[in-house]
Formats: structure tokens, sequence, C-alpha cells
């Protein structure tokens, strides 16, 4: 979908983005119950972004390969953290807010807007050539 001059730039971005969100789920948590949900807001956001920047690089057909995907991995990362340490624990409602995030991502992006980051090539390749 994206340009071959930018497509591995795209996904060392995607796959940077997952690798951070994999340590921040495993390592113990600095601050223990955050105020008022801000758990909870942190994980829709993380899972948002995460979703709508890889709907850059998706064509609008397999955009729902990129839901699918990102859902296993925020159900797997709760799955880790139950079966893998001893400082965190699977919470349903941490799984809840990261699919809140991707569905609110896949609405934005199915509505014409998935693989928009041909779009922000074409304006790069523009600056660079001037």
């Amino acid at each position: 979908m994206t340009g071959p001059a930018f497509r591995r730039s795209w996904i060392a971005l995607i796959v940077l983005g997952v690798a951070a969100i994999v340590v921040a789920s495993l390592l113990p948590t600095p601050v223990d119950n955050l105020p008022g949900g801000a758990d909870k807001f942190w994980h829709f956001l993380t899972y948002f972004l995460l979703a709508l920047f890889s709907s850059g690089i998706v064509p609008a057909d397999r955009l729902w390969r990129l839901v699918v995907r990102c859902l296993l991995l925020g159900a797997g990362l709760e799955a880790a953290q139950a079966l893998l340490t001893d400082t965190r624990q699977a919470d349903w409602a941490d799984m809840a807010a990261n699919a809140a995030g991707i569905l609110c991502a896949w609405m934005i992006a199915s509505g014409g807007r998935a693989g928009w980051a041909r779009h922000v090539e074409a304006w790069l390749v523009r600056r660079m050539e001037r």
C-alpha cells in the first residue's frame, strides 16, 4: 500500500511501538492503583494509537486483520501478565479498554482513511524535491 521508500520505516516504527507496549505491559508497575480509572484511559489510548498508526499502511480490505492482531496482542499481554509476572495481573477491564481503543481507531480508519500513510509519503516526497 505504501511506497517502497517508506514501507520499511513505517513497519519499523510500528514494531518499535509494539515492543514498547510489550515491555511496558510486563515490567512492574511504577505506580499502583492510578486514580479515577487513569489506568484504563492509558490502555485505551495506547491501543487506539497503535491501531490508528498501523492503519496507515493497511489497505481498507485488510483492516479487519489489523483489528484482530491488535486484539490478540492485548489479550496475549493480559495472559502474559497473569502467567509470567509476579507483579502484574490480568484484568478484563484492561482488555475492554484495549478493545475500545482498537475499535475506535477501526471506526476512524474504516471511514475511508485506511492507508493514510501514502498521503504522508507523497507530502514528504514533495517536500524533499523542493
